[in-house]
């Protein structure tokens, strides 16, 4: 009798599509590079925030919608830090000046890197390096 190993029909799939909210001063081509990565990008409009909204506001929109966010302010990515409710889904900062790396360049150098991102961290990518950090609260 031959004994075969099971190999399954089709490898299981980490890189799950994410739904993300673009936040801050973001180029076309960031939300073009998460959609060829099999991703969603929803600007701030979509979810019923100003273009303005305050990071607290932003924070909540996104927990409400499930969307993780992407931005490039700074100050959006510290405010998860300064809040009394958790935010348990994933922030990604796009920390890089222009001239150095595009925008769409760090999403692919993100995606390359870490193929499937986890909830509750902060990852900043910068024309270098991608920097991953916890956020308070999270459970993973």
């Amino acid at each position: 009798m031959k004994i075969t190993a099971f190999v399954p029909a089709s490898p299981p799939r980490y890189d799950a599509a994410m739904r993300w909210l673009l936040h801050g001063n973001l180029s076309t081509a960031a939300g073009e590079a998460l959609r060829r990565h099999g991703h969603e990008a929803n600007t701030p409009v979509d979810v019923g925030l100003a273009e303005n909204a305050e990071p607290s506001e932003v924070l909540e929109a996104a927990h409400k919608s499930q969307l993780e966010i992407l931005t490039a302010d700074s100050a959006m990515a510290e405010a998860p830090y300064g809040q009394t409710q958790w935010f348990e889904r994933t922030v990604v900062l796009l920390n890089v000046e222009p001239g150095e790396v595009e925008q769409d360049d760090a999403i692919d150098r993100l995606f390359s890197r870490y193929k499937r991102l986890s909830p509750g961290r902060l990852y900043t990518v910068t024309n270098s390096r991608v920097k991953v950090r916890q956020l308070p609260g999270a459970r993973h």
